[in-house]
């Protein structure tokens, strides 16, 4: 390993090869004394160092080895395209790493997470780090600290406002990982975002969750009675279901003769409309009662689309699912929450998200004397805190009320 290319990179080489190869030895159960695995080791040097394989002897007495190098070299440089325009390590920038990593995850994370983290990348992290021009290695906690600051005093590049403290945890998830990975490789020294706190909204208030009361939630319902999607409505309300949960049945999870029916399938949207079958959690899918209620509208929906499907011939898309168009086509979550922000603001009533109705489920439930342990199976929560969030939020409004109750008993 005489060759001058190594010179003044030896050092980093050294320490990112070995990351690598610990890392290959504990992805495959390989020993130190594995000939593979040290020819993983070398091709990995040989990549950092820029020299071309077939002119380098690996030390390993194996025939065949110069192949099996040439062979992953072209995976190698794929991975580690960020380092090639940069003259030595130090010159790897920020936000050039941040875009290969976040194009590389493409192929390992869902779509709309991707598009999640896309949105958040070139929205916030990108315009702000653009002009500031940092290499990788100068990315500190202090800069961390300022960018997320910023963030919650006017990171809404179009009002000039404060983001919610919900959106700014979106761009430190990308930031985390993003550094994460890049620690993980041997790139840097330590990950510059652990520990930094997430700064309060200062600019306009954050998104107030609503939680209704029965009487309340009958209002509601109410006002949906001659809505497209009442039942939609109907059944985030009363199962406490997602949005995504109820627009992904199918006819195929509705077991009629047994009066249930099964959270299986979802669909969600960020940029693009997802339709896939594996819920939130492996909590959310769940069986659930078919109440005589919900069975007979239901039923009427069947026939309804049977009819549909009838009159229209080959014109009718026979999706399989519940909740669809006359034309059988199933309803975005888009176009679900346009008709139910509408259909709130038409009757008057208080402007809240589909997702609220979930939270007013519980709070209907809480008000019916389950406890929180009950109400998080029903809910299918993942663990017991979303579950005290919701009651904690509750418990609010219900020493309100109280406090209301009070005010006049007595002649002071």
């Amino acid at each position: 390993m005489s060759n001058p290319a190594l010179g003044h990179r030896l050092d980093k080489i050294i320490s990112r090869g070995i990351q690598k190869f610990i890392n290959c030895l504990a992805g495959n159960g390989m020993s130190f004394c594995d000939v593979h695995s040290m020819r993983y080791f070398h091709a990995l040097l040989i990549i950092f160092a820029g020299v071309d394989p077939a002119t380098v002897s690996t030390g390993i007495k194996a025939k065949g080895n110069k192949k099996l190098v040439m062979a992953q070299l072209d995976e190698y440089r794929k991975e580690y395209a960020y380092l090639e325009s940069a003259e030595k390590e130090e010159d790897v920038y920020f936000l050039s790493y941040m875009k290969v990593w976040h194009e590389k995850r493409k192929a390992d994370i869902a779509l709309n997470s991707w598009e999640s983290y896309d949105a958040v990348i070139k929205k916030h992290i990108i315009p702000y780090f653009e002009e500031k021009n940092y290499r990788l290695d100068e990315i500190t906690s202090k800069i961390v600290y300022e960018f997320y600051e910023y963030l919650g005093e006017k990171g809404n590049r179009v009002t000039g406002e404060g983001l919610s403290t919900a959106s700014i945890k979106k761009v430190a998830s990308a930031m985390h990982l993003c550094l994460k990975t890049a620690l993980l490789k041997g790139i840097i020294p330590f990950n510059p975002t652990v520990d930094i706190p997430i700064p309060k909204r200062t600019g306009k208030k954050q998104h107030k969750h609503v939680c209704t009361t029965q009487e309340e939630a009958q209002t509601l319902l109410n006002a949906f009675k001659d809505s497209p999607i009442k039942l939609i409505v109907y059944m985030c309300l009363f199962y406490g279901l997602r949005k995504s949960e109820v627009i992904g049945l199918k006819w195929k999870y509705v077991d009629f003769e047994n009066n249930s029916f099964l959270i299986k399938e979802v669909i969600t949207k960020h940029k693009t409309v997802v339709e896939k079958e594996t819920p939130k959690t492996e909590e959310s899918e769940g069986t659930y009662e078919l109440l005589p209620d919900f069975k007979e509208m239901l039923l009427n929906m069947k026939a309804e689309q049977e009819e549909n499907r009838r009159l229209l011939g080959g014109a009718y898309h026979d999706s399989g699912y519940v909740f669809c168009k006359a034309d059988g086509t199933y309803y975005r979550p888009d176009c679900v929450y346009r008709i139910f922000v509408r259909t709130l603001e038409k009757a008057g009533l208080t402007r809240m998200r589909v997702h609220d109705l979930r939270h007013s489920s519980a709070s209907v439930l809480f008000d019916l004397g389950w406890d929180i342990e009950k109400i998080k199976s029903w809910l299918r929560h993942r663990d017991i805190e979303t579950t005290s969030n919701i009651y904690t939020h509750y418990n609010r409004k219900h020493i309100k009320k109280l406090a209301e109750e009070l005010k006049d008993l007595y002649e002071i």
